[in-house]
């Protein structure tokens, strides 16, 4: 109940400030006056609100909380707390399958893949590469996956970063460069329906899988022993989360640390246990995700700073400090 009420306050936050500041009431009088529109007439201010700042806000709430799920997901597959997307290279594979797509259309005058296809492709590819490295013996390393993922992650951003610059488009340069930073400032209400969808999917599939979630995260043997194959298990809900992560990716681009940070807090405040975990880290995802680009727009406004450049501050402290303890710990 706090959560949603929190919701509610940072989604009003959010639509009310930036540039241009709107009152609380105006702003909710324009948001009922589209899903009723036999309410009172429109505002001089409709367009900011309702073409510019709600689908950012409603875009932010979904690739937040979509993030933290997948998060939650991957800390328990692979059963170290210190993995998240970003960290294993999954967002990065995405971004550099999706701009080397744009260099292929601007070169060849054609596109090959879909942008979310591309993600995806990336996404995978990246994953089985990551694990591939990590894997000795037959096992998978928690250290090696982590060196492996970053190490691959910083080889796909110089090649995210390579392809970005081959574009001779000043203009379309300079909105790919804002994309693989992570923003939501192009968001438009066309992608929330395939968002929305990238969160159902993930969600869905998780609450269906907390058994197993939760037996996976005490052991292999554990798992084993209620009638789960883990080999099997991993590369299902890994397909999965590599899905939701391209789509993602292909709207909001690459974002930092949602899925390091907000799953810990999660955990923190309503245990361990997934099926009281993931309500409450959907929740909590999409409230830190708009908090995060309400900061960006209004700190030092009317510049902007990306969302994911924000994540990457906030979260590097954060990552670091999981690594010492668990060092310290173990």
């Amino acid at each position: 109940m706090i959560l949603a009420v929190l919701t509610v306050v940072i989604a009003t936050l959010a639509l009310t400030y930036g540039q241009v500041s709107v009152p609380a009431g105006q702003v909710w009088s324009i948001i009922f006056h589209h899903i009723v529109p036999s309410r009172a007439a429109v505002s001089a201010n409709d367009t900011i609100i309702w073409l510019v700042r709600a689908p950012r806000v409603a875009l932010g709430f979904i690739v937040g909380s979509a993030l933290a799920l997948v998060g939650v997901a991957i800390q328990a597959l692979v059963r170290n707390p210190i993995a998240d997307p970003y960290i294993l290279g999954i967002e990065s594979g995405a971004s550099a399958a999706v701009v080397i797509v744009f260099y292929i259309a601007l070169v060849s005058g054609t596109s090959a893949l879909p942008p979310p296809i591309a993600a995806f492709v990336g996404s995978l590819g990246t994953l089985i590469l990551v694990f591939a490295l990590a894997r000795r013996r037959g096992r998978v390393a928690s250290a090696r996956l982590l060196l492996a993922g970053v190490a691959v992650s910083f080889a796909l951003a110089g090649i995210t970063e390579f392809f970005s610059t081959l574009n001779p488009n000043i203009n379309a340069t300079q909105a790919q460069q804002q994309w693989t930073l992570g923003s939501l400032a192009s968001a438009q209400w066309s992608q929330i329906p395939i968002a929305f969808g990238a969160l159902v999917l993930v969600y869905v599939s998780l609450r269906y899988y907390c058994r197993a979630l939760n037996a996976l995260a005490m052991g292999d043997a554990t798992a084993a022993a209620v009638g789960l194959d883990p080999d099997r298990f991993r590369i299902r809900l890994l397909v999965i989360t590599s899905l939701a992560v391209a789509v993602i990716v292909s709207l909001a681009g690459p974002i930092g640390f949602v899925g390091l940070v907000v799953p810990h807090v999660g955990r923190m405040l309503f245990g361990a246990e997934h099926t009281r975990l993931l309500p409450a880290v959907a929740l909590l995802g999409g409230l830190y995700l708009m908090a995060v680009d309400l900061l960006g727009r209004v700190i030092f406004a009317p510049d902007e700073i990306n969302v994911g450049v924000l994540t990457a501050i906030l979260g590097a402290p954060f990552f670091l400090w999981l690594l010492r303890r668990q060092r310290l710990d173990g």
